[in-house]
């Protein structure tokens, strides 16, 4: 297919990803947990050291949209524009590990992802950090695996790596493996060139000193905020996250096309002697494993993972003689016009990928409703008064009522006592009524709610 350029079919997957987005932020529903805590953070009502996990980078990106008026989807157009980086920066792994014709397809591949797409307006760190991750990647292997070595604009891939940093700290040990891994892969050319690779280490080490400093000030550790974050993901066992990786439906878990090309890249491993591929594994299975053992599994901890796997997969399966293995098969496959067959599931991964997205915001939107029917209710009850509020969902509802809210499985002390009190109950979330108010000593009234999922009482 001659008119089916490296540029045209990076541009269609930019488009496919961006139309995904624009319906993302026309049909979402409204702020999920993670989401709203961010927004919260941003408008200056976390609570006093206990969000110091929530990356201020993404913080930064929540008051883009407070700016823009607060509502839902001026929230999240920031994170949306960010996150169509992910498209280009797979691009340029693939052009740089492989060529540009590897970069757009693995880009269109990508684009398609479910898993992803699903994501692709939310207020959340994981795919502007993902994007940055990638562009450092994609810097340090176009430097280090040139003939004569790294040039200076290898520094550039410090201050991206930071970026990715500050939008997630749970980045930190994807950029760590990334930065060891190549100085392992191509010890010769950084052994040559030591002061450019040294100016990379030197721009991501100064750019990281403020949050050191904020963390030093707030844990009394220069870690301390990172090790707070690394104990933040639940996990029920060491490896449990692992376990979900290597066991779950991989076309749900990863994307129905995603799959398969990640697989393929993996088994091709077995006969790739260049050290690029091999660098992109090493640093895919190191997050797959580092952050397997730490946490529980979501697709979103393993984004980076799975784009390098992606990368791989479609470079080997360039590789492979289609018509030949057709043959073998089944000679009438051997005529197929096999890109534009692969073009085709291309597509049918984007027109799926946008179904999915309007069918599930619709199913969360609802799953939502009861959230935002119980802040109505204290809101009309409260009017200008203060409040505070007792819930199994705590960012959602204190970023929907302005109440300070408690979560009621945490709840020790008593109740603020110079505000409006209301205890929250859901069908999907329920407290225990009873118990909270024999240990407040107060009694409920009823308050009338729309929503059956929904229950509202004020404590006096």
């Amino acid at each position: 297919m001659p008119w089916l350029t490296d540029r045209r079919l990076l541009a269609a997957a930019l488009l496919a990803w961006s139309a995904m987005a624009v319906l993302g932020l026309v049909l979402g529903p409204s702020l999920g947990h993670d989401e709203a805590a961010f927004a919260i953070a941003a408008r200056g009502g976390a609570p006093a050291g206990a969000w110091l996990y929530r990356s201020d980078g993404t913080v930064e990106i929540a008051r883009l949209g407070i700016a823009l008026g607060g509502a839902a989807w001026q929230l999240r157009l920031a994170s949306a524009v960010l996150g169509t980086g992910v498209v280009i920066a797979v691009f340029a792994v693939g052009r740089a590990a492989f060529d540009a014709r590897t970069g757009a397809w693995a880009a269109a591949l990508i684009a398609g992802a479910h898993p992803m797409v699903l994501r692709s307006a939310e207020l959340l760190s994981d795919l502007p950090a993902t994007a940055c991750i990638l562009g450092g990647i994609a810097i340090v292997v176009g430097e280090l695996d040139r003939d004569g070595g790294p040039r200076w604009r290898i520094a550039w891939a410090g201050p991206i790596f930071a970026a990715a940093f500050y939008a997630r700290y749970g980045s930190a040990p994807v950029v760590a493996f990334a930065i060891a891994a190549a100085a392992l892969t191509w010890w010769r050319a950084v052994a040559a060139r030591p002061l450019r690779v040294l100016a990379m280490v030197v721009a991501l080490a100064v750019l990281v000193v403020p949050h050191l400093v904020r963390s030093l000030d707030a844990t009394g550790s220069p870690f301390g905020i990172l090790k707070v974050s690394a104990g933040m993901p639940r996990r029920a066992y060491v490896g449990e996250g692992l376990v979900t990786y290597l066991t779950s439906n991989p076309f749900l878990f990863y994307g129905a096309l995603v799959a398969p090309v990640a697989i393929a890249g993996l088994v091709g491993l077995a006969r790739v002697r260049r050290r690029a591929p091999w660098y992109l594994a090493i640093v895919a299975i190191a997050q797959l494993v580092s952050l397997g053992l730490q946490s529980h599994g979501q697709p979103r901890y393993v984004y980076v993972a799975t784009a390098l796997f992606v990368v791989l997969g479609v470079d080997r399966l360039a590789r492979l003689d289609w018509p030949r293995l057709a043959h073998l098969a089944w000679p009438r496959l051997a005529g197929l016009d096999w890109p534009r067959l692969a073009l085709g599931l291309i597509w049918l991964s984007w027109l799926g990928a946008a179904i999915a997205v309007v069918l599930q915001d619709r199913h969360v939107d609802d799953e939502r409703a009861p959230i935002r029917e119980a802040a109505r209710v204290i809101r009309a009850h409260t009017g200008d008064r203060p409040c505070s509020a007792v819930a199994m969902i705590v960012p959602q509802l204190m970023w929907h009522s302005g109440c300070e809210v408690f979560a009621s499985a945490l709840l020790e002390g008593p109740l603020p006592a110079d505000r409006n009190r209301y205890a929250v109950s859901f069908t999907r979330w329920p407290i225990d009524l009873a118990a909270i108010l024999a240990a407040q000593h107060l009694h409920a009234t009823p308050l009338p709610t729309t929503d059956l999922r929904t229950k509202v009482w004020l404590l006096q």
